[in-house]
């Protein structure tokens, strides 16, 4: 217990918040008695919705299929050639990344709204199944470039090498190429499927306005809309889980043949400067994700928010809008830090020396892995059932939904910090440990200066996705107390554009400098400019080592 007790700890602090809640939840088909209220278990309607199943299968499909060649290109440009805008286009996907999808939508909904398109063929193709596929696509743009860096940095220098000496043909050499990304291409189809198919913010605007039911949005109705069916909700949700975790299986797969096709050691490959037609393409890629994702949208919010006050809107935020910022910068920055500290635990257990300590942080990193397959309206429903009874009553307090937005975002903070735990050297700490230094100190002096830079920028990370959270604040938020999101689709739903796109962007502004004053002057202020906080070569005469600070 004094290797692996904290870690056991942590393991029983998300056993409540993901097992627990998702056991029953899932399992309410099999026992209605486990709903919140009596008479809410039995099933009022269907067990599964067709139409709703087959336009989520076949529109995450689509999007998987589409998001594959732009995606690999913009991986080919980040990390295989060098050319001047590669910074540009990898801040418009982190752009893209942190976008909200329903605000997307909206600057969308905003441009083909303009006296010259309404009703014309832009209109009837966003409000389409074409409108939704390439929404989806742009939204996962982000993930998509992500994996293919990892594909084209596995096809190494060796084999450009050997197959440039031994494949004469440059049609065959690239035909070679597309082979080996083939597991990589998968990988992308896969993620941009489950993505797709969990995306709660295009399906509640775009695709409720096309009429286009989608099974994440159903799950939503379920527990919305009166009479309340718990257990349909839990039958849909078994679709979007079990598709989840196929999908991360097959990732799995194809993450394994793809080690295995590129070979062991790998050199890392060359960058080449871009030829005349690849920068062409390259900008062309850049520009056109720009306008899609960030600059067509955000241009069109601000018109609207300058020139309509429609339905009787003033120009200035009312004070449910301040409320509404004001509460969703409280519940974001408490359950940022908490995702970010549970994180860092998690991977700190992973360093102990025992054995018993590794094993059990592990299981954790997997745990959290797989809490990545249930979206947030399904969280969100578990945690009403789950927290809803005699002993854990947090049903409609502001606890329960910072433990949600806590637990939901706790996966993408492992992932963020995965990286810099692992290329910490375990000598580190068991040096100082052997010279008597205690753990509050290793901390402080070791660990906090290599590392605070890291856990800010996961901390922002995770603190800009959950200031504009939108399904988990949905079904969890207290009454009178409604966050961002929600107000955000409030007015969405009732039309008032201007006052949404106001309020959207003023939250953003905020959101931006809150996220940057943490990310640019906290490390400064905590761990100091570097050299002066560490004792480095600079200070070798007058900084204490750490025998001196022992004895």
């Amino acid at each position: 217990m004094g290797i692996c007790g904290p870690s056991v700890l942590f393991g029983a602090v998300i056993a409540v918040c993901f097992l627990y809640p998702l056991t029953r939840f899932l399992m309410l088909p099999l026992m209605p008695d486990w709903a919140p209220l009596p008479g809410l278990g039995a099933a009022s309607g269907p067990g599964l919705s067709s139409g709703a199943l087959w336009n989520t299968v076949r529109l995450s499909t689509e999007a998987g299929l589409l998001v594959i060649p732009p995606g690999l290109l913009a991986g080919f440009l980040l990390e295989r050639r060098r050319w001047r805008g590669a910074g540009l286009l990898s801040a418009a996907l982190w752009g893209i990344f942190l976008m909200p999808s329903y605000l997307l939508t909206m600057g969308w909904q905003i441009v083909v709204a303009a006296p010259f398109l309404a009703g014309g063929a832009a209109g009837h193709l966003l409000y389409g199944e074409a409108g939704i596929v390439a929404l989806l696509t742009v939204k996962g743009l982000a993930f998509s470039s992500v994996a293919a860096r990892a594909g084209w940095h596995a096809v190494g220098a060796d084999m450009d090498a050997a197959s440039r000496v031994h494949v004469p043909a440059a049609w065959r050499r690239a035909w070679l190429t597309l082979r080996l990304l083939l597991p990589v291409s998968g990988s992308i189809f896969t993620i941009q499927v489950v993505a797709a198919s969990q995306d709660f913010g295009i399906a509640a605007t775009l695709g409720a306005q096309a009429r286009m039911p989608l099974v994440i949005y159903a799950i939503y109705q379920d527990l919305s809309t009166v009479p309340l069916d718990f257990t349909r909700a839990a039958r849909l949700s078994w679709v979007l889980v079990l598709l989840a975790l196929a999908a991360l299986v097959v990732q799995a797969v194809l993450a394994r043949r793809s080690a295995m096709a590129g070979g062991g050691h790998r050199h890392r490959p060359g960058v080449a400067p871009c030829g005349r037609g690849m920068t062409v393409l390259a900008w062309s890629l850049t520009v056109g994700i720009l306008l899609a994702g960030e600059v067509v949208p955000l241009l069109a919010l601000a018109a609207q928010a300058m020139g309509d006050t429609g339905s009787g809107d003033a120009l200035l935020i009312d004070g449910e809008g301040w409320r509404g910022i004001g509460l969703s910068l409280r519940y974001a920055f408490v359950s940022a830090v908490f995702a970010v500290l549970l994180a860092a635990l998690i991977l700190g257990g992973r360093m102990r020396a025992g054995g018993s300590g590794r094993v059990v942080a592990r299981m954790l990193l997997w745990l959290t892995s797989a809490n990545m397959a249930v979206p947030g309206v399904i969280l969100g429903a578990a945690y009403v059932i789950a927290f809803n009874g005699r002993v854990l009553s947090l049903y409609g307090t502001p606890a329960l939904l910072i433990l949600a937005y806590t637990a939901s975002h706790l996966p993408i903070a492992i992932r963020f910090l995965d990286a810099p735990f692992a290329h910490l050297h375990r000598g580190l700490g068991e040096a100082a440990r052997v010279h008597g230094v205690s753990l509050a100190r290793r901390v402080e002096r070791i660990y906090l200066p290599l590392l605070f830079r890291r856990l800010t920028w996961a901390w922002g990370m995770v603190f800009v996705t959950l200031f504009f959270e939108l399904p988990l604040s949905e079904i969890l938020y207290p009454a009178g107390s409604a966050p961002l999101g929600v107000k955000l689709l409030s007015l969405d739903d009732t039309l008032h554009y201007g006052a949404e796109a106001r309020l959207a962007l003023v939250a953003m502004g905020i959101c931006l400098a809150v996220t940057a004053a943490a990310i640019i002057l906290v490390p400064r202020l905590v761990v100091g400019s570097g050299p002066e906080r560490m004792g480095g070569a600079g200070n070798a005469r007058t900084a204490p080592s750490l025998e001196q600070e022992n004895a």
